[in-house]
């Protein structure tokens, strides 16, 4: 599920928040409740995560996968 972060621009404040994609409003604002001003969304970088079971799942790594035998140029 993505994790969106807020940051006050005028304090140290910060905000994490978890929405399924579907449930995300960009039009929806969250305040800072020191400063009572909008937060800024943080924009980073998405990561994905495997679990420990993602090579034995038959995602072999590249040095393991075997080469074509065929003559056809490919």
């Amino acid at each position: 599920m993505p994790l969106y972060e807020y940051r006050c621009g005028s304090c140290t404040f910060s905000l994490e928040v978890e929405k399924s994609i579907k449930e995300y409003d960009r039009s929806q604002k969250y305040y800072c409740p020191d400063c009572d001003i909008a937060l800024d969304r943080i924009l980073t970088a998405a990561s994905i995560h495997f679990g420990a079971g993602f090579f034995k799942d038959g995602y072999e790594s590249a040095k393991n996968v075997k080469k074509s035998t065929s003559d056809d140029g490919e």
